[in-house]
């Protein structure tokens, strides 16, 4: 396969993922949002992290060693560096680095 078949494959990928991204902000950008559209935007970030939470947790084996200490540890860090800070970065780095840290380290 030759390099301009890729450049023009990314070229259209990339201008492709910019329209879809852009339209919407272009044909609403005059309108009032309904008091849904408003609901859903202020909640969606909570939404998106509840249903992360239970992706992560739902392979876990709850009766096997290490009983999902670490799971529960990173998870309660989370809670508590973003209660603190209100940083969602923050709280999602330490709690993956202390999560990992239990899991290559302490409980292997």
């Amino acid at each position: 396969m030759q390099n301009s078949y890729l450049i023009a494959g990314i070229v259209v990928a990339v201008f492709a993922t910019y329209l879809t991204r852009a339209i919407p902000f272009v044909f609403f950008a005059k309108r009032k949002p309904s008091p849904l559209i408003r609901y859903i935007e202020w909640n969606m970030p909570l939404m998106i992290m509840v249903i992360l939470v239970f992706y992560a947790l739902k392979d876990v084996k709850w009766n096997e060693y290490p009983f999902g200490i670490a799971e529960i540890v990173g998870v309660l860090i989370s809670i508590m560096v973003h209660i603190k800070f209100n940083n969602a970065l923050l709280s999602i780095i330490v709690s993956t680095a202390t999560y990992m840290f239990l899991v290559q380290k302490v409980l292997t």
